[in-house]
């Protein structure tokens, strides 16, 4: 299996958490590979999502980790707020499901707005 450079293989199966301004960085510089997945119920989504993000509603954890180029990927996944109990088991399920880093936004959405970030609204295909 091919690796990315950046994506060291000694952190596979581990569950990271970040802040908003990082995953913001990342938008901005998008190397190694990621995907952003809101667990956020489907009206929430709509409302206004991190640019990129992608539903968990609209995607199966399996079907997200094969989408992946060499399914190694990063993929950062964005609750309510902090402890979102849906986001840790979106965790959880990523990871039974074979991804090989998981990255929660420890604030969730909450952070993200009050940091000012920008949003998408409206609904985005998978």
């Amino acid at each position: 299996m091919r690796y990315h450079p950046l994506v060291d293989p000694q952190y596979d199966g581990m569950i990271f958490q970040t802040y908003a301004a990082e995953l913001a960085r990342r938008l901005r510089f998008a190397s190694p590979p990621f995907r952003v997945v809101d667990v956020r119920p489907p009206d929430a989504y709509a409302g206004g999502h991190i640019p990129g993000a992608v539903s968990a509603a609209s995607i199966e954890p399996s079907a997200l980790v094969a989408s992946a180029p060499g399914s190694r990927i990063e993929i950062f996944v964005v609750g309510r707020g902090p402890g979102d109990p849906e986001a840790r088991a979106a965790s959880l399920a990523l990871l039974h499901a074979g991804a090989h880093r998981v990255v929660e936004l420890t604030g969730g959405m909450l952070e993200w707005e009050r940091d000012g970030l920008r949003l998408e609204s409206g609904e985005r295909a998978a």
